[in-house]
């Protein structure tokens, strides 16, 4: 019997062992669409043309990790990936998008290849039919332009997805796009789904301060230098009960910031503070935002509440999909050695993804997981 919807791993560092490997854990898949992430020391562009060529019909499309997930095995320095067959995704089209002629440009020139491919326009399609995903390179800093982008071609559509990682060395990340490869753009995956689809998002925490306005700013390089007005490291550090030298990544991953939208947060997290007295996020955030520091509400209950919310807007029809968890989660849950519960909370499911240097569903956040759910 034929399967629709199938996940696979493999440690294995040569491309011809790995491609092997994934391809026997698939061997009852005939996919359209293929999606794996590799750990940086695999080698991604010749594991993806191996894939491709074990499956010409369908789209291979990838990227490098900050670590590996599937709904059997919390990974790092492996592969993992997940194979839709027809039965769940009627066609699929992707295309690279390449930045070095400018974000908008690229996004805007892969847009036209799926359109080209589907026939119709992003304006078009139904959102209850179409869904995308989207790897992007995660050094850049090109994600907020790239969803920014997306959102013009195809207003009514979603995709989602994550940022490239390099296992934590912040170096050089890649995206695979059918055996090419980019350290400076992005692939785009677009599905026509055959089945019902829910994409989610959850981050697991909760307003713990009152609104701060972000008073002054440099965006483009992810800075914040005043919130209401006076010296960000102060008002931050006295929000958490720190004095500002004890400002540091633990600090950071507790208590990130969140722009709060219809009562859900929506996250950025700092990065570490600069000897100017800056305070550099791995988001961007814009003068004139009102934030909240915030504080964590159980990362894996609030997985697990939110896989309970697509389960009831699936019923028992949810068969799996993709999911995209921040680094920092990934830091959090290995501080709390909860990589087993996590994993349990896929159970029965068929999943694949990885651990991302951000998260992408209309716009750009951290410390969340970002996921694609298929019936």
């Amino acid at each position: 019997m034929t399967r629709e919807i199938a996940s696979a791993y493999t440690d294995a560092r040569d491309p011809k062992l790995a491609a092997d490997a994934l391809c026997e854990q698939l061997v009852d898949v005939d996919p359209v669409a293929l999606a794996y992430f590799a750990s940086c020391h695999q080698d991604g562009a010749a594991l993806g043309a191996r894939l491709r060529a074990a499956y010409p019909g369908a789209c291979v499309v990838g990227c490098t990790t900050a670590g590996e997930l599937t709904d059997r095995a919390w990974l790092t320095d492996s592969v993992s990936a997940l194979a839709l067959g027809r039965g769940k995704v009627r066609r699929a089209a992707t295309a690279l998008a390449r930045f070095d002629g400018g974000v908008a440009q690229g996004i805007a020139r892969a847009g036209a290849q799926l359109s080209a491919a589907m026939g119709v326009d992003l304006r078009e399609l139904d959102p209850q039919r179409y869904v995308g995903v989207l790897l992007i390179e995660g050094l850049r800093m090109h994600e907020e332009a790239a969803n920014d982008a997306l959102g013009n071609l195809g207003p009514m559509l979603s995709f989602v997805g994550g940022s490239a990682g390099d296992d934590g060395a912040f170096e050089r990340t890649q995206v695979f796009c059918n055996g090419e490869a980019s350290d400076d753009g992005a692939v785009l995956l677009l599905l026509e789904v055959a089945v019902p689809f829910v994409v989610s998002k959850t981050s697991s925490f909760e307003p713990a301060s009152g609104e701060h306005v972000v008073t002054r700013a440099d965006s483009a390089q992810r800075i914040v230098y005043e919130l209401d007005g006076r010296p960000v490291r102060e008002v931050y550090a006295a929000q958490v009960g720190v004095q500002p030298a004890a400002l540091g990544e633990q600090v950071f991953m507790a208590h990130p910031w969140g722009l709060m939208i219809d009562g859900k947060p929506w996250i950025r997290s700092p990065q570490r503070v600069l000897p100017d007295g800056g305070l550099k996020f791995y988001c961007e955030i814009l003068e004139g935002m009102r934030v909240h520091v915030m504080r964590s509400t159980g990362l894996v209950e609030g997985t697990r509440r939110e896989l309970a919310q697509v389960r009831a807007q699936l019923g028992d029809k949810l068969s799996g999909g993709f999911a995209f968890n921040c680094i920092l989660r990934r830091k959090e849950i290995e501080a709390m050695h909860m990589q087993s519960a996590f994993i349990e909370s896929f159970a029965h499911l068929q999943m694949a993804g990885f651990h991302t240097y951000g998260e992408s569903w209309l716009g750009h956040m951290n410390q969340t997981l970002t996921s694609l759910w298929f019936a």
